[in-house]
């Protein structure tokens, strides 16, 4: 078996089906030669004209050999013809479509003396006059009856049956093997080595966490909108409760059924728990007549005050009772206020009476939307309404948001249907180990500042989540000499780098997330699930080592 560079093609070249000829090539060449030849598939070179510019070319496949010298070869697939009148060649695909191409031969002939320019500015071989040829292979046409031009003699053409039995061969009669070769010196073993240099010299770049990033949020950004097939399936229940965990696409569902039902003419309402969320769905679907947007507790007060409803009370009692106290007294003085469609995200943190008091708002008729997280080690599942609201339960089983590795990490903290992570792979997560508030603080300013300096992340693709309001204070005194703009949830200005609580994310994303873990104040499996889940394709965790024990008990199993 030939020595082949690469040593096996990418899975994206053999999945090409453009690129079908030129795999099959390589395969015939691996198997037809023996070990003393060396075959580079798809060798580039940047050559200079008579004129001084720069061109550049590409060789499909170079056969070198230490004592025959080297073959450059072009390879065109499907039926090829040749046009002498106007020096075209086409080439007709199995659909019978016809392409116009290349001309084979000469690109074939410039990558043959191209490349000996290359060996010989080459340090690592000394020159000398050796064989070097030319051809061209049709793996799927049939041999030409004659040749084809004073350049084009039929010998130089490669084709189907000699290519799937005599391909050995014909590499040989390309390179005069047998032949008397007085007059030229073999390329040697410095010579193949040399183009080894010139063709496959291994390099590594700094992969950035960026570009990895890119090309994850690309693949990423396909998959989303796969899931609004839910909706067509469930146009025809009237009350829907749509479960998956983290990932699964819940709110983008949501804000697009609620844009639909909008445009169809109903009165909307699309409502969650968090405000820094409902903010950001608010900007997303702003200016679309007939739809509402608004966090609940928002919803509460904005109905109590214009019907006239005091609301008493403070903290926690305010947001769990009254509040939704006042939406049911308001809807009562405000038979108007009912609304055709309501659409509720976060469904897993609504409780009871809160379900009361949103039914006191719907038209007998409304549609209902209910968005709810499925993962029973982390909510209370008599908290979904389910026989209360008499909602058919629908399941989200595909994560279309998240890394597979940040699926990995997360899933220490999940329990639940199974949930499938379809993205690609992504960076690995970053555990960064620091012990002491200052220490955790210092250990998140410097990643943050490695991401946005040398791994090239845009400040607005990052978010540092940290365990309460303290520690956001605290993270900002320890950036303050460094100049970035850093925003809340509730704000998520472009350009900016959002500096908030792993509770006032919740709901929100962002590419990149620094989470911080810190002793006593994170110990609840909740937040590290909302915190562990929120960047869809890089995670950094910065904690201490026996709270990085805690975070990845499952994970590292």
């Amino acid at each position: 078996m030939a020595v082949m560079w690469p040593r096996e093609l990418p899975v994206s070249i053999k999945a090409d089906r453009r690129k079908r000829a030129e795999v099959r090539t390589y395969d015939r060449l691996a198997a037809a030669l023996d070990d003393s030849f060396t075959v580079f598939y798809s060798s580039p070179w940047l050559g200079v004209d008579s004129h001084g510019a720069e061109k550049d070319g590409e060789c499909d496949f170079l056969v070198a050999h230490p004592r025959l010298g080297y073959l450059a070869i072009e390879v065109k697939g499907g039926g090829i013809s040749f046009d002498p009148q106007t020096r075209k060649w086409t080439s007709r695909d199995e659909n019978h479509f016809r392409h116009t191409i290349k001309d084979p031969v000469a690109q074939a002939r410039d990558a043959k003396h191209e490349l000996l320019k290359k060996l010989k500015a080459c340090g690592k071989w000394q020159t000398r006059y050796i064989r070097m040829a030319h051809g061209v292979i049709f793996p799927n046409a049939a041999a030409p009856p004659a040749d084809l031009g004073a350049d084009r003699p039929a010998r130089l053409f490669c084709c189907s049956d000699e290519f799937a039995h005599g391909l050995r061969a014909w590499v040989g009669q390309r390179l005069h093997e047998g032949r008397d070769s007085a007059s030229f010196e073999p390329l040697g073993a410095d010579g193949v080595a040399a183009l080894t240099h010139i063709l496959a010299k291994p390099f590594q770049l700094h992969f950035s966490i960026a570009a990895r990033m890119a090309d994850a949020a690309e693949h990423l950004g396909i998959l989303e909108p796969t899931q609004f097939h839910i909706l067509d399936n469930i146009a025809d229940i009237d009350r829907a409760e749509i479960r998956g965990g983290a990932g699964t696409g819940k709110t983008v569902i949501a804000a697009e059924e609620a844009l639909r039902l909008a445009r169809a003419g109903r009165r909307t309402l699309l409502t969650c728990h968090s405000a820094p969320l409902a903010g950001e769905l608010s900007r997303r679907l702003s200016a679309v007549d007939g739809l509402t947007v608004t966090s609940f507790h928002s919803l509460c007060g904005t109905l109590a005050k214009r019907a006239g409803v005091k609301v008493s009370g403070h903290g926690s009692a305010l947001y769990e009772d009254h509040l939704p106290g006042a939406l049911i007294d308001a809807a009562a003085l405000l038979p108007s206020e009912r609304w055709d469609a309501v659409v509720v995200d976060e469904g897993q943190d609504f409780r009871q009476n809160w379900w009361i008091a949103l039914t006191s708002i719907m038209d007998p008729d409304c549609r209902v939307r209910v968005m709810s997280d499925s993962n029973q080690r982390v909510y209370d599942a008599g908290r979904t309404p389910g026989l209360d609201l008499e909602l058919v339960p629908i399941r989200l089983k595909l994560n279309l948001r998240n890394t597979q590795v940040i699926c990995d990490a997360a899933s220490a903290h999940y329990s639940g249907p199974e949930i499938k992570a379809v993205g690609p792979a992504g960076p690995p997560v970053e555990w960064i180990m620091a012990d002491g508030a200052d220490a955790l603080t210092a250990a998140a300013a410097a990643e943050l500042r490695r991401l946005l300096h040398r791994e090239d992340v845009s400040t607005s693709d990052v978010a540092v989540l940290l365990p309460s309001s303290d520690w956001v204070e605290r993270f900002r005194i320890a950036t303050a000499k460094s100049g970035l703009g850093f925003v809340s949830a509730e704000e998520l200005r472009a350009g900016e780098v959002v500096v908030d609580t792993v509770r006032r994310f919740k709901g929100l994303e962002r590419p990149a997330v620094l989470l911080v873990v810190a002793p006593s104040d994170m110990q609840s499996t909740e937040l590290a699930y909302v915190g562990m889940t929120r960047p869809k394709t890089y995670l950094a965790v910065v904690s201490s080592g026996h709270d990085q024990k805690w975070l990845r008990e499952i994970a590292v199993v």
